[in-house]
């Protein structure tokens, strides 16, 4: 097994300072952790979302792919996804389950949205699907890493 550390730094201005953050008090929060695992792959789709001809979602990482017990923090991995379009409002939608149309309000496999530029890391038990879908007619760029704490099939 290797070891990848993966790790966040959180930081912002009290809101009094010449160029100000959100909070009265200023933030500075940081965490790492050395994370086992066994494999990774990438990918980087060409998002091209066209409403008017029906093409919706597509499936970033299958999770038959993997093997997964169920067994939560047992199977599964880390993922990276990251909407590298400078455009705000290129928005792209992660969910979990079917590759089927994840937007609009109340849709409970849509798990985020991420606006041009952002990004999300967070672990993935491999027991549904990763889906993308997009808010317009767009070419918007995902770039998405699998970090496999387990076997894989």
């Amino acid at each position: 097994m290797s070891t990848i550390t993966a790790g966040i730094t959180i930081a912002s201005n009290a809101s009094t300072a010449s160029t100000p953050g959100p909070m009265s008090f200023a933030l500075s929060l940081a965490a790492s952790d050395s994370l086992a695992v066994t494999k990774v792959e990438t990918k980087i789709i060409d998002v091209k979302i066209d409403h008017t001809a029906s093409i919706d979602a597509g499936v970033l990482w299958d999770a038959s792919d993997y093997t997964a017990s169920g067994a939560a923090g047992t199977d599964g991995a880390f993922v990276y996804i990251k909407n590298t379009s400078s455009n705000a409002a290129h928005e792209i939608s992660i969910g979990h389950g079917s590759a089927a149309h994840i937007l609009g309000a109340g849709n409970t496999t849509r798990l985020m949205t991420l606006k041009g530029g952002e990004f999300a890391f967070f672990p993935w038990d491999c027991t549904a699907d990763i889906v993308y879908d997009a808010n317009v007619d767009q070419s918007a760029i995902l770039e998405s890493w699998v970090f496999v704490r387990t076997g894989t099939a």
